[in-house]
């Protein structure tokens, strides 16, 4: 069982170094948030004319060309909130106590693994990580 979660583990990491170090004209700085990273209140990710900000009002919102295109429907409930890319593989807005969720993307696994969530030059907003299934048929 152990060497499976390595195997696990090492197939998680290599995914992350594939999507982020292999293709670097997918992957820039400016569009990636990583495992244990967070927007705060007013910071973004973006690529081109796309902007996924964490908005002052606590709604995290996808703009095209300053058009809010997708949002997580959380305005209002608080001010100064951040957004959590989660080392659980869910991506959690919070209000600033760090502690009371506001929207969650659902995508908990279980144990920790490396995550990224990349704004893609195609508009969409993907998380990439570890495995999130599989069948145990490892044999020494």
């Amino acid at each position: 069982m152990a060497i499976q979660r390595a195997l696990i583990s090492s197939f998680s990491w290599l995914v992350m170094v594939l999507v982020v170090v292999v293709t670097p004209l997918r992957c820039r700085a400016d569009n990636v948030l990583y495992s244990g990273e967070s927007l705060m209140s007013g910071q973004f990710l973006s690529w081109g004319n796309y902007k996924f900000i964490m908005q002052d009002d606590c709604n995290l919102v996808l703009y095209d060309r300053g058009n809010a295109i997708w949002s997580s429907n959380t305005s209002g409930r608080g001010s100064n909130c951040h957004l959590s890319q989660q080392r659980d593989g869910n991506l959690v807005v919070y209000k600033p106590d760090g502690t009371t969720a506001l929207w969650s993307s659902q995508t908990y696994v279980g144990g920790e693994g490396h995550y990224v969530l990349v704004l893609q030059k195609d508009r969409k907003v993907v998380l990439y990580g570890g495995p999130r299934w599989a069948i145990d048929t490892y044999s020494p």
